[in-house]
């Protein structure tokens, strides 16, 4: 899956995005100390569905077949959605997923799990209860069939992590 291949590329990711955005105590964010943090964010997406009884992550889109079912990041392409620029505190702090027991993950949720605590810049012996379950439990739901056999799909976190990278690229180039 997409998921397992980007693992170690994707935390290192995650660990560059904490650094250009976590701003926190005695933890300055680099794009802070440069006065680009202040810019609007692109919000690839949009808003979680209250009404949507399904899980949501709309960062991604699910592939299935060809032998590499997961998710993928959504970059530029995929479905018709509406971009739009939210200013960094909505954007970091927005729920971008939503898992059956109803919590809602948000970019800096994503972030900070991976860089912090999951092998990004340490790993710590317990995570998140929502963050481990998204991750290593399927939280999501979703299953993959195939004759008898019948497995999770594959966790979206990389993906999602890749995704909120692109956002962070074009905010850049274009503002």
């Amino acid at each position: 899956s997409f998921d397992r291949g980007l693992q170690p590329i994707g935390k290192h990711i995650a660990l560059s995005l904490r650094v250009l955005l976590h701003h926190h105590g005695q933890s300055r964010a680099l794009l802070q100390q440069l006065g680009l943090r202040d810019k609007h964010f692109l919000d690839t997406a949009g808003d979680l569905d209250p009404r949507n009884l399904l899980t949501q992550n709309p960062l991604c889109i699910m592939r299935i077949g060809g032998g590499a079912s997961g998710y993928i990041p959504r970059l530029s392409d995929g479905p018709p959605m509406r971009p739009r620029w939210l200013t960094f505190s909505d954007w970091w702090n927005k729920g971008v997923v939503r898992d059956h027991k109803k919590r809602v993950m948000t970019r800096s949720d994503l972030i900070l799990n991976v860089a912090n605590t999951d092998g990004g810049a340490h790993v710590d012996p317990s995570l998140d209860e929502a963050y481990m379950d998204l991750s290593r439990s399927n939280s999501l739901g979703w299953v993959l069939s195939e004759g008898d056999v019948v497995r999770p799909f594959p966790a979206p976190v990389m993906a999602c992590v890749r995704q909120i990278a692109h956002e962070v690229l074009v905010t850049l180039r274009e503002k």
